[in-house]
């Protein structure tokens, strides 16, 4: 589908720019906390919107091959739910090969989320 021109992440850039730079000087000091939240949510939403959701299906065709037999067709949060429940429960440590695709999976997970939620993190330690 083509989309029109400002793209959606685009407005919200510029909706954060006039939240930060032209609303938050006329909002009371007590309600910069809030203001601040709502502006890093928007960034969090931008961030996410120029990613696309090529992150999130690698990591599901990732669970999908560590969960061959039983894995497919099921939605993406009952398998990222079926992961977090096998993790809890070490279900991988008796198998290195499946621990260690785990593991990955789990690296993985962790940078998109932190890609999204908090590039300078990833930045300020040297992960990119």
């Amino acid at each position: 589908m083509v989309r029109d021109l400002p793209t959606g992440s685009a407005l919200l850039a510029l909706a954060r720019d006039v939240l930060l730079n032209d609303l938050m000087p006329l909002l009371p000091p007590t309600a910069h906390l809030e203001a601040r939240l709502v502006a890093n949510s928007m960034a969090i939403a931008e961030r996410e919107a120029i990613s696309g959701a090529a992150p999130a299906q690698r990591i599901l065709h990732e669970l999908e091959e560590l969960y061959r037999e039983g894995g497919e067709g099921e939605s993406e949060e009952r398998l990222l739910r079926r992961f977090a429940r096998d993790l809890r429960a070490g279900t991988f440590e008796d198998d290195e090969p499946r621990e260690r695709h785990a593991r990955e999976i789990l690296w993985r997970l962790t940078i998109t989320k932190l890609c999204s939620a908090n590039p300078r993190f990833l930045n300020a330690n040297g992960v990119s």
